[in-house]
């Protein structure tokens, strides 16, 4: 019988467990903004709700022009009926998000 590679035994396996725990404290390290901020939620009339990205960020002029006539352009659409309510939803969803990506909110 050949002897065990040092790999195979229990101080190499606690190492790798430390390195992957390292490395998911790290991820979560370098992502918190994104993981703190909130989520984009609306209520089914299109308006903010409490603790949503929107309501928690300071003021950006361009934003708030991009997501004035994004989402105004959106909620024309469906006041003249060419969208439907589940692509409304989808619409606006993806006009905040190309507004955010655009001009992030200040922090």
């Amino acid at each position: 019988m050949a002897p065990a590679s040092p790999l195979d035994r229990w101080p190499a396996r606690i190492a790798a467990v430390l390195i992957a725990v390292a490395g998911l404290a790290l991820m979560g390290w370098l992502g918190r903004d994104e993981l703190s901020r909130g989520t984009l939620a609306f209520s089914g009339g299109g308006t903010p709700v409490a603790g949503s990205a929107v309501d928690s960020a300071p003021a950006n002029p361009r934003l708030d022009a991009c997501l004035s006539e994004r989402v105004g352009a959106v909620d024309k659409m469906r006041e003249e009926g060419i969208v439907t309510p589940a692509q409304y939803d989808t619409f606006r969803a993806r006009a905040v998000a190309f507004c955010e990506a655009e001009f992030p909110p200040q922090r």
